[in-house]
Formats: structure tokens, C-alpha cells, sequence
């Protein structure tokens, strides 16, 4: 990684300064600039014994691939987008990880510079914020992209996310320049490398994109919807306090009623507590043949003692 020259932060990327009044954006122009680095392909050095705490890629792209297990994912950072140092904690399921440059990129370094300006405008860090936001927003697309069924949709639909951030339109189609290998489309939709083969191949059949020099040219509109979203139940933690219905867990044995009979914990769900009212319904019901059993038995002695009785008393 070589260091070229400075840029001012809000020529390279206006989004920042976003929530800046128009003479704060004017003192910010004049005031903050921030060194420019170039990666060399294959590379990724950005942080190493440096002091910045995040760059912001201007020109070329950087590829983030991590592992689990024997599966690979992959996620592209381009024009616009920010790259954190991180810190070294990192998930146990990750059995590997790295960050690369595909091609030979530009990065501003953000470091000093910047946090000094934002003691002075914090909003610049609202900016900053927002930005890292909306990355991870076509983080979360993607992972919805990569739960489509066919494969051929997986990839119209990735290079429509694709063409969002960096795509063109033109008079032809929605051009995207990005020339990117089977296998790196494959670990970006998780499909194999001979399905996206034959997938980029139905897909040119039909006409909904042409391979191009240097990328695609997008013909087909995006995925249509197909009606209103299903409701998902919202999730929620269970305290103390929150309590399901009547119904009790029983003991397994005892003399104690039902009334009596303490509740162990918070249930989780009416389904079950619906259950487990059932249960004690059940149990209500064997108490009180238990108790017509006794009876009886009780019953049958009484008589068997006044037959014996009449028996001796007879001629």
C-alpha cells in the first residue's frame, strides 16, 4: 500500500456531510481533508500499525470472504463504501476469513482528521453512521436474495442489488460493470459454481441479461411481488412477571391439590399452556376415580364383614 496524496472528505463523499447546515458544509470542505492510499490487487494492508479507524473505498473493489465450515461467503465493498479496522474478536464458527483487493483501489483513510472534525460538527459522525447503515442494509437483501428457490433468480435478483449501488442506465438497459468469475457468483448467492454456469446460461436464452467486456447489461425487470408479506410473529424475552393463562405444572406425585401445587416457571407459548391445561384436566379426572375406587373397595369390605357376620349367626 503506497499513500499518494489528501482528498477533502466531502468531495469524495457528500453523503457524509449530510446533516450539515450549509456554512458548516463550507467550513468542512476547507478544513478536513484525509490521505488517499492505493491497494494493490490480491492486497489488504490497511490498517496494519496504522491509526486509522476505517477507509473509504473511491476507486476499485475489495472482497470480504469468510468460512464455515466447508462453505463460503462472499461480500463485495465498492465506490461509497466504508471498511472498519475492526477489532480481534471474531466468531468461533468462522473458519476463516480475509479481506482482499480485486482489483488495484483507492482508499481514503480515515483517521485523526476526522475525529477531530467531528468534535467540532458531530454530525459528521451521523453521517458516517448512516452510510455504514446502508451497507448493511444491501447485506441484508443479499441474505434474503440467497433464500430464493431457483438459482436463475438468485442471480437476476443479485445483480439488480449489484446495479443499485453501482450500475448505470443507458438507452440499451441498466448497465453493471463488474466482471466477476462464476465462482465468485456462486459465493455470493451460495450456489455452486456448475449451477451458476447453467443458470447464467438460461438467463441469457431468455434475454434477461448479455454478457458484456468489463460486466453485464440488465434487460429483465426485478423479481415482482407476489402479494402481501406473511406476518411473523415478533419475538419477545419472558420475565418474571409474564404469565400465559392459568395452568400449572404439576408435581409428579404428592397429597397436594391442584390448586396448591406451585407453577414452575414462565411458559413459553399458549400452544403449550393449552396443553397443560388438558393435563390437569386429565389429572382432576384420575383423582376422582381414584377416589370412587377407594369407595368402592371401601364398600366391598363393609359387605364382606356382614356376610361373614351372618354367616356365623346362622342355625
Amino acid at each position: 500500500m503506497a499513500s499518494l496524496s489528501t482528498v477533502r472528505l466531502l468531495d469524495v463523499e457528500p453523503d457524509i456531510g449530510r446533516f450539515l447546515t450549509a456554512e458548516e458544509r463550507a467550513a468542512v470542505l476547507k478544513l478536513v481533508s484525509v490521505p488517499v492510499a492505493t491497494v494493490l490487487k490480491g492486497e489488504f494492508t490497511l490498517f496494519d500499525g496504522g491509526k486509522p479507524f476505517a477507509a473509504l473505498v473511491l476507486e476499485g473493489m475489495l472482497f470480504q470472504r469468510l468460512r464455515v465450515g466447508d462453505h463460503v461467503a462472499l461480500r463485495l465493498l465498492g465506490p461509497g463504501d466504508l471498511v472498519s479496522a475492526g477489532g480481534t474478536l471474531r466468531s468461533t464458527l468462522l473458519t476463516g476469513a480475509e479481506c482482499r483487493a480485486a482489483s488495484s483501489t483507492e482508499v481514503a483513510l480515515l483517521g485523526d482528521e476526522v475525529l477531530v472534525a467531528a468534535r467540532r460538527w458531530p454530525q459528521l459522525m451521523a453521517g458516517l453512521h448512516l452510510q455504514i447503515a446502508e451497507q448493511f442494509e444491501r447485506l441484508a437483501i443479499q441474505m434474503v436474495i440467497c433464500q430464493l428457490p431457483r438459482v436463475e433468480q438468485r442471480l437476476l435478483a443479485l445483480m439488480w442489488l449489484l446495479a443499485e449501488s453501482w450500475g448505470h442506465v443507458t438507452a440499451a438497459g441498466t448497465v453493471l460493470p463488474l466482471s466477476l468469475t462464476h465462482e465468485a457468483l456462486g459465493e455470493l448467492i451460495g450456489a455452486r459454481r456448475p449451477t451458476v454456469t447453467l443458470a447464467l446460461m438460461e438467463l441469457g436464452k431468455r434475454g434477461a441479461i448479455v454478457k458484456e467486456d468489463g460486466g453485464w447489461l440488465l434487460l429483465e425487470s426485478l423479481l415482482e411481488p407476489v402479494g402481501e408479506m406473511a406476518r411473523i410473529v415478533e419475538p419477545r424475552l419472558l420475565d418474571e412477571m409474564d404469565r400465559i393463562g392459568e395452568p400449572r405444572l404439576l408435581e409428579p406425585s404428592g397429597s397436594a391439590s391442584v390448586d396448591e401445587q406451585q407453577q414452575v416457571g414462565p411458559l413459553p407459548g399458549p400452544a403449550l399452556g393449552e396443553t397443560i391445561a388438558a393435563l390437569q384436566q386429565r389429572r382432576r379426572a384420575i383423582d376422582r376415580c381414584r377416589d370412587q375406587i377407594g369407595r368402592v373397595a371401601a364398600s366391598r369390605g363393609s359387605v364382606g364383614s356382614v356376610s361373614e357376620f351372618l354367616w356365623r349367626q346362622a342355625p
